[in-house]
Formats: structure tokens, C-alpha cells, sequence
């Protein structure tokens, strides 16, 4: 895949930092970690990505973080995302289980519905929950036998 557009290649960084082409050459021998170890570039090189050119890598850093880095002097701040709800969570466990497509279809449909009728919009995630709980307040002489 050929670097995107909205990126900027790792020789064409190096030209307008002055940067010599036999330096960069000898940066790219050892990947990203080579990129890291020119000291112009230090402060942006966890910004440098790395893409697949048929047998041949190529790298490149997103125009508006280079952009910010000149414009500011130090690199922008990229966010990881959001953490998911469950995982810092104790009281909840996470489940991967396959639906038939039918019944997924179906359930997604019933959620949708449920969702252009309320003010309050459920997720599907959240939906599988109170699912689940339904089936479970359903069948208490189920329980009963566990406790």
C-alpha cells in the first residue's frame, strides 16, 4: 500500500529538515527505531508509520502532526481512544459468542425499532445485557437450586 495523501513520505521530512539522503538512507536500515535515532526527528518519530510498497517499506508521518510540530515546536499529543467500559471493570465480563446471522438480524432490527420509539438510544451491546437478564428473571426456579 502506498503512502496515503494525508501523509507525509520520510525522505520528503528529511529534505525540508535538511537532513543528508545518505543519512536518511542508513536511518531506514533498521525500520522505525532508525528513524527515532536522528536527532532532528526525535521529537516526532513515534509519529512515523510504516507502509508495505510491494517487497519495499515506506514510511511517512500525518501532514497535521508535522504540521503542529513546526507550527508549535513540540509534538502533538495523539489520544489512544477511549478505554472500553469493561475492562477496568471487576463486575463485568466480556463475551465473544457467535450468533446465527438470522437471529443477530433479528435482534438488531428489535433494537433499532426499540430505538426510533425511546428518547434514550440503547446499544446493541447493551441490549445483549438486558437480554440476557430478561432470560435469567424468567427461570428463578433455575436459581433456586444454586444457592
Amino acid at each position: 500500500m502506498a503512502i496515503p495523501k494525508n501523509y507525509y513520505n520520510f525522505f520528503d521530512i528529511c529534505k525540508l529538515e535538511g537532513i543528508p539522503t545518505g543519512t536518511a538512507k542508513g536511518a531506514l536500515a533498521d525500520g522505525l527505531e532508525g528513524i527515532a535515532r536522528i536527532e532532528k526527528l526525535k521529537p516526532i518519530a513515534h509519529l512515523f508509520r510504516e507502509f508495505e510498497k510491494g517487497l519495499r517499506k515506506q514510511y511517512g508521518i500525518l501532514r497535521r502532526h508535522y504540521d503542529y510540530w513546526k507550527q508549535t515546536g513540540e509534538a502533538p499529543k495523539v489520544s489512544t481512544g477511549r478505554p472500553p467500559k469493561w475492562k477496568s471493570n471487576p463486575n463485568v465480563t466480556n463475551l465473544n459468542i457467535p450468533f446465527p446471522k438470522d437471529l443477530y438480524e433479528q435482534f438488531k432490527k428489535v433494537v433499532d425499532k426499540a430505538n426510533s420509539i425511546s428518547v434514550i438510544k440503547v446499544t446493541y451491546r447493551d441490549m445483549v445485557a438486558v437480554a440476557v437478564k430478561e432470560f435469567v428473571d424468567r427461570r428463578p426456579q433455575l436459581l433456586d437450586g444454586d444457592e
